[in-house]
């Protein structure tokens, strides 16, 4: 491999320039948080107010700052590859999210509700929440992820079907100056980052971040599939590159915070999708997101809250397809603008209420598809979206909670829909907790789903009901002191009215699908989950979900559903200044659409870092695959691969500076 002289180079420099460090006193921003200290983090996601992991009415994970340095994580799939009941996947294109044995290929994750900061990231054309390198958010740039399991839609509205994840980007005072890095690695992968940060005395706070990355991919790719000589014998060459920058900007002063990010990827295509000439060169898709918030949060009295905000989105998508004659395009552009009003008051000393009212203006939400010379399909799809939501809790005895939510969400283009929720959280002991939770959720026909059409090929179906699912679960959570954490989850959902593609070619003289509402699912499954973090340094996990997710009518199992996930994490300082860590994955097969079978794969990553060196530099040094596994992942319907390989062993060296 071309970089391994300069990876033992760096891997050396990084050592030495540690050892000559050990003798300077440094301080570490990336806090080395203990049990207690995360437990008693509050968190805002689960109820929409701060409190504490063993108070949410949800099954909630956190993960931090420091399992991200620690990790060395770069994107949010490698985050959720190690969490709880997820699993991800990747075509090579986009990056997908299965939760529970539920991940339907080429679904955009549209069944997952992504917020930054409380800020709602999913689109109304595809309904779509990105979790890889599409995502808004440098990983430097995030204080911690709460990750609610379970449906979100009592708060929270469409596609908050299986978990609410909401990230929490750091304020000014975490950085407190400016920051650069710069990052190499395999597959030509460069990345530079620069932040900066200050807190005025006047309690005004300025946050500024921006990057570049570009990664030229594996030069080439062998795909079975193709191997003739007319398709360059299956190996596509240079397609698997990748381009992106990311902004955010962030100020607070007293009750009012600001937010803005611009983002934008562009990425080849190397599986030659929908029947695309293959190894053409010209496949790519642009994905760009920007938003802008402004918000007001303010205590009114001891017992009142108001939160105010207001927003502008657009989610902007490009696509190129060359096909024999002629290179086809299809772009989409969702712009809205919305706000929320949210009214927190406490009754009584034991009785919290919590009422809402959102709207939003999806006043561009359009579609085109386009060969170079005439137009397949054009449409723009305007629609309004009004929802109202209710929450209380009420502590009936010092030890025993329960809360009940319901929210309706009137949509001006498919009717409405109402959600409720609830909990019963009951701390039989000081150190445990026993949550009963139910909850329904729904998500409405995205867009594309209703209402895209074209001959030969789809049918349009504005008649598409929203999908629907109920879930109940038992948790209990136990801190067993001296750093350790454990918690079980045994849960249970249904889904109705699940969309699904179907091939309808018989109706037709043509062939065609359309989406339609066919299926129902049912699953039943259980989570394990050890943690802990020791006074020595010592970070570890170990988790293992079990799930059994069927077509509920034909008792089959769903495809692209591991039955088995194992994960293990270890942190440990090796030495004063440096922290060696290792991740382990071990996942059973999944089934593909085309009715074959993944192979079970075992996974090991290794991220040795520093601290903050002379006070000014920290580095680390990351070997994902570090066995260099061959292992695959289920594609969707529109790829003629049943799986699609993933990479090998890989590298990357990243130096952080601090100035």
């Amino acid at each position: 491999m071309k970089y391994s002289s300069f990876f033992l180079f760096s891997f050396m420099s990084m050592l030495l320039i540690s050892y000559i460090g050990f003798t300077q006193d440094g301080i570490d921003d990336i806090q080395d948080i203990s049990m207690d200290e995360l437990l008693n983090i509050n968190i805002s996601t689960a109820a929409k107010y701060n409190q504490k992991i063993s108070e949410a009415p949800a099954s909630v994970a956190i993960i931090t700052s420091e399992d991200i340095e620690r990790y060395g994580y770069r994107s949010l799939d490698e985050v959720f590859a190690n969490v709880r009941g997820f699993y991800v996947s990747n075509d090579r294109n986009y990056g997908y999210l299965g939760a529970r044995g539920f991940s339907r290929p080429t679904d955009y994750n549209n069944r997952l509700l992504t917020l930054v900061n409380g800020h709602k990231m999913n689109d109304r054309l595809y309904g779509s929440s990105s979790i890889d390198t599409v995502f808004a958010i440098d990983l430097d740039n995030i204080e911690r992820i709460e990750v609610v399991r379970g449906p979100g839609s009592a708060l929270y509205g469409t596609n908050a079907m299986f978990a609410v994840i909401n990230i929490i980007t750091k304020k000014a005072d975490k950085i407190d100056g400016i920051k650069a890095s710069a990052t190499a690695g395999s597959y030509g992968r460069l990345n530079g980052k620069i932040s900066l940060g200050k807190e005025f005395d006047n309690d005004l706070g300025v946050f500024l971040s921006g990057s570049l990355t570009d990664i030229k991919g594996q030069e080439q790719m062998y795909y079975e599939e193709y191997d003739d000589p007319e398709t360059n014998n299956g190996i596509s060459e240079d397609e698997d590159w990748e381009k992106h920058y990311r902004v955010l900007a962030c100020a607070e002063y007293g009750a009012f915070s600001l937010q803005g990010i611009v983002n934008y990827r562009e990425k080849g295509i190397p599986t030659a999708p929908w029947e695309i000439i293959f190894n053409s060169g010209k496949a790519k898709t642009i994905d760009e997101h920007n938003i802008f918030e402004l918000k007001y949060d303010n205590d009114i009295g001891a017992d009142k809250n108001i939160i105010l905000r207001s927003y502008i989105d657009r989610y902007f998508y490009k696509g190129l397809y060359p096909y024999e004659d002629s290179v086809y395009s299809d772009k989409s552009e969702d712009l809205w603008f919305g706000g929320e009003l949210q009214f927190r008051w406490d009754l009584y000393s034991n009785n919290r209420l919590i009422a809402g009212a959102e709207y939003q203006n999806h006043f561009r939400a359009s579609y085109l598809y386009l060969a170079a010379d005439y137009t397949i399909f054009e449409g723009n799809f305007p629609h309004n979206i009004l929802s109202f939501y209710l929450q209380d809790e009420y502590q009936i005895l010092k030890s025993l909670a329960l809360t009940i939510g319901i929210r309706t969400d009137i949509y001006q283009d498919t009717g409405s829909s109402t959600n409720p929720r609830v909990a019963v959280v009951y701390n039989p002991v000081k150190s445990g907790s026993l949550k009963l939770l139910y909850g329904q959720a729904f998500r409405v026909p995205s867009i594309y789903e209703a209402y895209y059409e074209e001959e030969s090929f789809q049918a349009l179906n504005p008649d598409l009901d929203p999908e629907q699912i109920r879930t109940s679960e038992i948790v209990w959570e136990q801190f067993f002191g001296r750093g350790i954490f454990g918690a079980v989850s045994i849960y249970s959902y249904r889904m109705k009215n699940l969309i699904d593609n179907v091939d309808i070619s018989d109706e037709q003289e043509v062939p065609l699908t359309q989406f339609q509402n066919i299926n129902n699912v049912k699953a039943n499954g259980i989570e394990l989950e050890l943690n802990a973090r020791l006074k020595n340094g010592f970070r570890g996990y170990v988790n293992y979900a079990l799930q059994r997710a069927k077509d509920a009518d034909l008792d089959d199992k769903l495809t692209n559903s591991p039955s088995h996930i194992a994960k293990l994490g270890l942190v440990y300082p090796i030495l004063d200044y440096i922290y060696i860590a290792g991740e382990f994955q071990y996942e059973t097969e999944r089934i593909t659409v085309y009715e074959t079978k993944t192979e079970p794969y075992f996974l090991a990553n290794i991220n040795l870092s520093t601290k903050w060196l002379f006070n000014h530099l920290r580095c680390s040094f990351l070997i994902r695959n570090a066995f260099d596994v061959d292992y695959s992942f289920p594609g969707g319907f529109e790829h003629r691969q049943a799986a699609i390989l993933q990479d090998g062993r890989n590298f990357s060296f990243k130096v952080d500076f601090r100035f």
